[in-house]
Order: structure tokens, then sequence, then C-alpha cells
């Protein structure tokens, strides 16, 4: 593993509806697991937000969505661990629903999408965290 290590892949404010992509974490060539959690502490308004982990084979031209954390209108922890030893059979790829995982796949990158619906205040913020090995 070229850098391991703990990374946040965000930490931020949710206020207005948002959907972004955040700044990559780059440079993580022979990742071979990833625990994530992600914190959302609640303020007050909104309706949901989701904070999707993704990951790259192609240096950031397409992402692939490697795990979905769900949030509405409560505080919550969530965590995720990913392992990419694992032994798969050829899948089709499909995009994340809800709270869900897609073990196995880990690029070179790690980003973190954020998408929120509704207008949240009272400092509602989320952070996502990885520890990369």
């Amino acid at each position: 593993m070229e850098n391991p290590g703990i990374f946040t892949l965000a930490a931020l404010q949710i206020d207005t509806a948002k959907d972004v992509i955040l700044t990559p974490t780059i440079s993580l060539e022979g990742m071979t697991a990833v625990s994530l959690e992600a914190v959302f502490n609640y303020g007050s308004g909104g309706t949901t937000c989701s904070a999707i982990v993704l990951t790259s084979f192609d240096s950031g031209l397409t992402w692939r969505q490697i795990a979905r954390f769900d949030f509405t209108t409560a505080k919550a922890t969530k965590v995720a661990n990913l392992s990419g030893l694992l032994s798969k059979a050829v899948s089709v790829y499909a995009d994340l629903v809800s709270e869900g995982v897609n073990d196995g796949l880990l690029g070179d990158q790690l980003a973190a999408r954020i998408i929120s619906t509704g207008t949240y205040a009272g400092s509602t913020t989320l952070s996502v965290r990885a520890s990369v090995r």
C-alpha cells in the first residue's frame, strides 16, 4: 500500500440542497481494505442527506460507488468495512440504491459524493472518514 492512513473525505455543513463530488484522496495504489465512518450531526430542517463513497480505476475519469450512507432528520453514525481481497463472480456494476456496499471494488482514489434535499439548518454537519490499508 503506497499511502496508508486515515483520510477525511468530507467535513462540511449541510444547508441548501446539493449534489457534489468533493476533492478526491489520491495516491492510494495498492489499497486492499478501507473502513469508513460517516457521522451526521442533525441540527434542524432538511429532508434527506446521502454520503456516497466512490473509487476510481482510471485516475478519476470514472467513479464507482462502493458505499452509501443515508440520513434524514436524526443524528447518526454509520460504518462500513470493505476488502479488495475478495474473490467474487463476474457481475454487472450498478450504482447503490441505499445503505449498501459494492465490496471488493477498490481503485487508486477515494472521494465522497454528497446529495441532500431540503434546507438543513441549525448547524447540521456531515463528516466521512476512511481508514485505508
